[in-house]
C-alpha cells in the first residue's frame, strides 16, 4: 500500500533523504516501512518522476488553436500580475480579438471551447481580495514538494539568490503634513518621483549591490560625482526592461566565473527577466510559479519592507533636521528638494541596514528553507509620526510599476515566432465531436424561471405546442 501511495502521488522528495542514507550504507528501507525491493524499484523510477512536468495536461489531446491559447494565457498572467479583474465574457472577447490577429479565421470561441481551456489551464475566475490572499498556496505547496527539491539540491544557501524590484516614492510625503512638527500646512499632492530598485539578496543572507533606474541619465546631482555607489541606469518611465535585467546578469555571470561559483537565481516572470535569448555560464535563472510570488518570493516576505522602513525613517530625519535648523518652508517643499542623489545614497544605507538574520528569516517564512526563526529586527517609527502613518507611508508605493507592460502587439509577436502566422492546428478528434454536440447547460436561475413559468400557464400542453 505505501508503495502504490508513493507511486501515485508522486512523491519522490519524500524518500529522496533516504537515497542517500542508502549510499552511505544506512537502512533507509526500514525507516520507510517498506520492503528493500521496493525501495529499489522506486528508486529507479525516481528520475522519470521527478523530471515530469506537473503542469502538462493529464490528456493527450491539443487545443484547436495552440496559438491562440497560448497568446491568450500571456494575456491573463499579464492581467492578473497587475491585479486586473477577469470575468469569462472578457476573456472570450480577447480570445477572438487575439484570433483576428494571428489569422484563425477558422477559429470559434464556443462555449465548449472555453469550458476545456480552462480544464487544460487550471484556470479558475474568483473574487479579488489583495494580492497575497489571492495567492496559489496549493501551487505554492505543491511546487516547494516536487520541484524546489530537485531544482535546489545542488546549491548551498550561499549559492542561491532572489532578485526582486520595488518603486521608491523618494519625495512622498506621509498624506498628514502635521505629523511633523513646525508644519502646520495641510495637503498638497502627493510627489511621485520615482526610482526603482532592483534588489538581491542570498538564502545565507548575503546582499549584492543595489540596483538603481532613474529617468535621466545625468541628473545635475551627479554632475561633480566620479562614481556612484550603487549600479545605476535610466530610461523615461524609471522601469525595469530586459535589456538592462540582461546587462545586469551579464556583469554578475561574467565575475562569478571569475570567481569559479556557479548560482541558483529565483525570479518572477514578469516581462523584464525575459533572457530566453542570453546565455548565462554561472547563473541558472528558474522562475517561480505565477501567482505564488507574494506567499514564496523572499523578498516578498519582508525584506522589500524593511527596506522601505530603512528609507522612510531617514528620510523623515533629513526633513526634521532642516525644520529644526530653522528652515521656515513647509515640510513638503523640503521633500521637493531631495535630489535623486539623495535618495541614492539613503537608499544605499537603508539596504546596508538590512541584517543578515532578517533575510534568513524572510527565506524561511517563504518555505524555501529549513533553518530554525532568528530573533527579527524591529524599526521604530520617528517619534514625530504616528506607527500607523508611518505603516501607510512604508506601503504607499507598493503597486507601482517596476517593469514596462506587455502588450498585445507583444505577445502575438512572440506566439507568431513560435507557431507562425495564420497557421492553425487541426482539431483533434475529441474537439471536433464536442463541437458538433455542444450542449448549453442553463444555470440554475434560468431553470427556476422556466420552472415559474410552465407553473403559471394555464395548459401547459399548449405552451410546449407553441414552442
Amino acid at each position: 500500500d505505501k508503495c502504490r501511495s508513493l507511486r501515485g502521488n508522486g512523491r519522490m522528495h519524500s524518500f529522496l533523504p533516504y537515497i542517500r542514507l542508502i549510499n552511505e550504507g544506512q537502512y533507509a528501507a526500514e525507516k520507510l516501512g517498506i520492503p528493500q525491493a521496493t525501495l529499489c524499484s522506486l528508486i529507479k523510477q525516481g528520475e522519470t518522476v521527478m523530471n515530469a512536468n506537473d503542469g502538462e495536461r493529464k490528456g493527450g489531446h491539443p487545443g484547436k488553436a495552440p496559438a491562440v491559447e497560448a497568446a491568450l494565457v500571456k494575456c491573463i498572467d499579464n492581467a492578473r500580475s497587475r491585479n486586473a479583474p477577469l470575468s469569462g465574457p472578457l476573456v472570450r472577447e480577447k480570445a477572438e480579438a487575439l484570433a483576428a490577429s494571428l489569422r484563425e479565421d477558422g477559429f470559434k470561441v464556443s462555449v465548449g471551447w472555453f469550458e476545456r481551456f480552462k480544464k487544460r489551464e487550471n484556470i479558475v475566475f474568483k473574487k479579488l481580495h489583495g494580492e497575497a490572499a489571492e495567492a496559489d498556496t496549493v501551487s505554492r505547496d505543491e511546487w516547494l514538494e516536487q520541484q524546489w527539491v530537485r531544482v535546489r539540491q545542488d546549491y548551498s544557501e550561499e549559492n542561491i539568490w532572489n532578485a526582486d524590484e520595488t518603486g521608491i516614492y523618494f519625495r512622498a510625503l506621509p498624506d498628514s503634513t502635521l505629523t511633523f512638527k513646525s508644519d502646520n500646512k495641510r495637503g498638497g499632492k502627493k510627489s511621485k518621483e520615482r526610482i526603482t530598485a532592483l534588489l538581491a539578496c542570498s538564502a545565507a543572507g548575503e546582499k549584492k549591490e543595489l540596483f538603481g533606474v532613474g529617468k535621466s541619465h545625468s541628473p545635475r546631482c551627479f554632475k561633480h560625482v566620479r562614481t556612484l555607489p550603487v549600479r545605476y541606469a535610466a530610461n523615461s518611465s524609471a522601469w525595469m526592461t530586459a535589456a538592462l535585467f540582461v546587462e545586469w546578469l551579464k556583469d554578475w555571470d561574467r565575475k562569478l566565473g571569475q570567481e569559479r561559483k556557479s548560482i541558483l537565481l529565483l525570479v518572477d516572470n514578469c516581462a523584464a527577466h525575459n533572457v530566453k535569448n542570453s546565455t548565462l555560464r554561472n547563473i541558472r535563472l528558474e522562475f517561480l510559479p505565477k501567482n505564488t510570488t507574494s506567499i514564496l518570493r523572499p523578498c516578498d516576505q519582508g525584506i522589500v519592507r524593511t527596506t522601505k522602513t530603512y528609507f522612510r525613517k531617514e528620510m523623515a530625519r533629513s526633513v526634521l533636521r532642516q525644520i529644526d535648523e530653522g528652515n521656515r518652508a513647509a515640510a513638503a517643499d523640503i521633500a521637493k528638494k531631495i535630489s535623486l542623489l539623495d535618495a541614492i545614497l539613503m537608499l544605499r544605507d537603508a539596504w546596508a541596514d538590512v541584517e543578515a538574520s532578517t533575510i534568513r528569516n524572510c527565506w524561511r517564512k517563504g518555505g524555501l528553507v529549513m533553518s530554525p526563526e532568528e530573533e527579527p529586527t524591529t524599526v521604530d517609527p520617528p517619534a514625530e509620526i504616528s506607527t500607523d502613518e508611518f505603516e501607510q507611508w512604508i506601503l504607499s508605493d507598493d503597486s507601482t510599476p517596476v517593469s514596462e507592460p506587455v502588450t498585445d502587439e507583444d505577445i502575438i509577436s512572440e506566439v507568431q515566432e513560435r507557431f507562425g502566422a495564420g497557421t492553425s492546428a487541426a482539431c483533434s478528434k475529441e474537439e471536433e465531436e464536442d463541437e458538433e454536440e455542444e450542449t448549453v447547460v442553463p444555470s440554475r436561475a434560468e431553470m427556476r424561471n422556466a420552472i415559474c413559468i410552465l407553473k403559471t400557464r394555464n395548459s401547459p400542453a399548449c405552451w410546449f405546442q407553441k414552442l
